[in-house]
């Protein structure tokens, strides 16, 4: 089975065939002339062979790619756990969605103390989800920024341990000494900065490498670049330059994409429109723009609010809440008001018709960072919040699936010596183009690798 076979089937949840088996694979490579076939021991690893030029050049794109998506997916599986419904949350969208039904039936029948309490329950139900999601978000914050301080300080000190090991190598190198061993210690670290950060290495004059990222960002050329990130806790090193946007590949770079916060940067700086960036931030700010909802006064030119629908109709007694359906200030403290929880306050009748009609009011305009609406309601605001959450939770998941198939490939063309059916790879684009006609991102890197396949076949 070819690249494009294989991650089409990926994509369409098949299962692979591995290269050199039966049932559809391509067949193997015939030996060279004057070259005998060597058996291999059973359950043998062929070894990798030696790759140059352009397959070796997108070999490590793809693995780079492979250590990206599988931190990406691990942080956004999570997310995307605490979004979806369960046993005890019907989620964020359901939630919001039964307590205007609720409201609704209230208003139909103002005087039903049991339809009272129900709305006071979904409304109690309510505001549990966001607080629930709320503090998902924030243990989820403490682990990425914790994961980040750490990652970052593990590479601003290998950083400096290769360039430790560049003077030492051209020390040798001006005594014309060997320095195998000192390379080897270097090859080591190299590896590893590669692995966090995608990096490029340059060699250098007296036996020595620079490092930049894909942006050109410099690592450490001739000296040793430190880095901080708004994603990390705790002071930056002297001098540091920010990560935020250089280092975006390999494990760290897709970690500090995530984490990232352009809010707490000098000058602040606005949200990245790109849904995987920043997520964080963007949670936070979406689910206060929930909160704020059934807390926020009346804007001009939009639809009155909850509260203010719910406060502005006069209490008929004393035994009736007069105003705060909804007490707190944001996300973390909404809450129902603890008078209609305990039963020392009632809902107002009078004001039931008025909160169902502003709860189901359309043209509502929301602003929270990586999501704008406009002409929606409350309702239709809070699904997409976990529509969109949910999405890029299996969105990851499955361009990791095609990251790890496309390593697991490309290493099947090295055990073979680097042989390519350059034909049948062709032939698989339009499938696998329609495979993943969901996921641009996916399509376009298959694109580049295609481009990649034509100038090694040339």
């Amino acid at each position: 089975m070819g690249l494009f076979g294989a991650i089409a089937s990926v994509a369409n949840g098949f299962q692979l065939v591995p290269p050199g088996s039966q049932g559809g694979a391509d067949p193997a490579p015939a030996p060279a002339a004057g070259s005998a076939a060597q058996p291999s021991a059973p359950n043998a690893t062929a070894p990798l062979s030696p790759l140059s030029g352009a397959l070796r050049g997108q070999i490590s794109e793809i693995s780079a790619r492979q250590n990206s998506t599988s931190v990406r997916d691990g942080y956004l599986a999570e997310l995307g756990a605490l979004f979806a419904p369960n046993d005890t949350s019907p989620g964020i969208g359901a939630s919001f969605e039964a307590f205007v039904k609720a409201c609704r039936g209230l208003a139909a029948a103002p005087g039903d103390p049991a339809l009272a309490q129900n709305a006071i329950k979904q409304g109690d139900t309510l505001a549990g989800t966001v607080r629930t999601l709320a503090q998902g978000v924030e243990k989820l914050a403490v682990r990425m920024n914790d994961d980040a301080s750490s990652g970052l300080q593990d590479l601003n000190q290998t950083l400096v341990a290769i360039h430790r090991e560049n003077r030492t190598i051209a020390t040798q190198a001006a005594l014309n000494r060997p320095s195998d061993e000192d390379e080897a210690r270097r090859d080591v670290l190299v590896a590893k900065v590669v692995d966090m950060t995608g990096a490029n290495v340059f060699p250098r004059e007296n036996r020595g490498v620079a490092l930049y990222t894909a942006s050109g960002q410099p690592l450490l050329d001739g000296r040793p670049f430190q880095f901080s990130s708004t994603a990390a806790t705790g002071p930056a090193p002297a001098g540091a330059v920010s990560a935020d946007g250089s280092i975006t590949d390999g494990r760290l770079g897709a970690l500090l994409r995530l984490g990232a916060d352009g809010s707490r940067a000098t000058p602040a700086r606005p949200a990245d429109t790109a849904p995987d960036a920043e997520i964080l931030r963007k949670l936070r700010s979406q689910l206060d723009a929930v909160a704020g909802a059934l807390l926020g006064r009346t804007r001009p030119k939009q639809p009155t609010t909850l509260a203010d629908a719910y406060d502005m109709a006069p209490p008929a007694s004393a035994s009736e809440l007069g105003f705060g359906l909804f007490i707190g200030g944001n996300r973390g403290t909404l809450q129902v008001n603890p008078d209609l929880l305990s039963g020392a306050k009632s809902l107002k009748p009078g004001a039931m018709a008025a909160v169902a009609n502003s709860l189901s009011a359309g043209g509502r305009q929301f602003n929270a960072d990586g999501l704008t609406l406009t002409g929606a309601s409350y309702g239709q605001f809070a699904t997409r919040v976990s529509d969109a959450w949910n999405w890029l939770s299996a969105s990851s998941t499955r361009e990791t699936k095609v990251a790890d198939t496309a390593s697991t490939l490309m290493n099947g063309y090295r055990q073979n010596g680097g042989a390519i059916n350059f034909q049948s790879e062709v032939s698989g684009l339009a499938t696998v183009q329609d495979a993943l006609a969901t996921s641009r991102r996916i399509a376009h890197a298959l694109g580049d690798f295609l481009r990649t396949l034509d100038q090694v076949a040339a």
